[in-house]
């Protein structure tokens, strides 16, 4: 039996994305909690953002949804289970931003987020749009699912209280943490070291029609996403 830190939450969103959440804790006391996203693209693979182990639960309800054929990072941070993924699907493309590639050599990458190589064709453009933010601190990927209008992030936006997988009597404290909220505020402040280039990424993400932001940390936004998004980043639109 899983233990309670490894105990994954399995939810379907739409019928092609399945969400995968844990308890995660930063600094002892940051209720962040953790996911994996699952998207099943339109000739049948599966694309997988690894951000979470992958349990039984986890794989069934992957394979559920069809053969992975791509198994991403969105940014040098979410890569603790990037090994596990493609161990468990070993025929899976792996990709992931390019100084992740230089962070973590034990990996083999397929094919690399690189602003040195932006014509790179990776197989999903189909389906999931990429918009890269170069002029982030951890190379922060965003990823739109076009069909669903889901944009899936990692660490560009938080929503907390995490109530997905770590509900509390006290999770109110951490809405601070959620679109414009005075710490969130500070987190995407901080996250800028190139700010026209981010300026123009998340230009590029207002352009699209979103309906729903998965987050890595925090709950989806169901309801007026693209309004979060905008005030998630007010300064840099």
């Amino acid at each position: 039996m899983a233990s309670a830190k490894d105990a994954v939450k399995v939810r379907k969103v739409t019928d092609d994305i399945s969400i995968f959440s844990r308890p995660f804790t930063r600094f002892g006391i940051l209720p962040l909690g953790g996911r994996s996203v699952a998207v099943r693209l339109s000739n049948g693979t599966v694309w997988v953002l690894a951000s979470t182990p992958p349990t039984d639960e986890t794989r069934q309800a992957i394979d559920a949804l069809g053969t992975v054929a791509y198994v991403i990072s969105p940014n040098t941070d979410h890569h603790w289970f990037l090994g596990p993924f493609k161990e468990a699907y070993p025929n899976a493309k792996l990709i992931g931003p390019a100084p992740l590639a230089d962070k973590r050599k034990d990996l083999k990458f397929d094919t690399l987020f690189s602003k040195d190589t932006p014509d790179t064709v990776h197989g999903f453009e189909e389906d999931i749009t990429v918009i890269p933010f170069f002029g982030t601190t951890l190379t922060d990927i965003a990823f739109y699912h076009k069909h669903s209008r889901t944009l899936i992030v990692g660490d560009l936006v938080y929503n907390l209280p995490n109530t997905e997988s770590m509900p509390g009597a006290l999770n109110f404290l951490f809405k601070t943490f959620s679109p414009g909220g005075g710490l969130h505020k500070k987190l995407i402040a901080g996250s800028v070291q190139d700010r026209d280039s981010v300026v123009a990424s998340a230009k590029q993400v207002d352009a699209l029609d979103i309906q729903r932001i998965i987050p890595l940390h925090g709950d989806v936004i169901e309801t007026d996403a693209h309004q979060k998004w905008k005030v998630a980043y007010q300064g840099l639109l």
